[in-house]
């Protein structure tokens, strides 16, 4: 069953921003819902394999889902947002006492796109977001996140 909680604080965040930009689409759909979510829903496929396969897989529980239109994963226990694809990004809720070494393994609260835009990941979405870094420790963060956020 999808699950996800609004009201969450560390949803907020992440839930202001993609209601601003996909407002018209739905909270929550199973990742199955939409028949090419890997080439229409906003994101390289690359990064919806990385969230959704590579990370997904790792967690007890199959937490794929689309988030106002966005590739995410969401713990379907309790709602929380645990990570999601953010075009040629993608953004993972690292648990605080590993944030530094996600930023020392690679991982960044700002990203600065092709045309020299700069999005603060950390500052939309709140404490212990990060833009991934394809670390192979997001694997075990993510799963500690997943246990961590009640």
């Amino acid at each position: 069953m999808m699950n996800l909680d609004e009201s969450r604080p560390s949803n907020q965040g992440v839930l202001n921003h993609l209601r601003k930009n996909h407002g018209d689409k739905d909270p929550i759909a199973p990742s199955t819902s939409h028949p090419y979510p890997h080439l229409q829903l906003g994101s390289h496929p690359d990064i919806v394999s990385r969230v959704w396969e590579e990370l997904g897989d790792t967690l007890p529980m199959d937490c794929k889902a689309i988030v106002y239109g966005t590739p995410a994963l969401v713990n379907p226990n309790n709602g929380a947002i645990l990570a999601l694809a953010y075009g040629t990004a993608y953004v993972i809720k690292i648990p605080e006492n590993k944030v530094s070494a996600a930023l020392a393994c690679g991982c960044k609260a700002e990203q600065t796109w092709a045309g020299g835009s700069k999005t603060n990941v950390a500052d939309l979405f709140g404490t212990g977001w990060l833009f991934g870094g394809w670390c192979s420790d997001e694997k075990q963060w993510l799963l500690d996140t997943y246990h961590e956020i009640d």
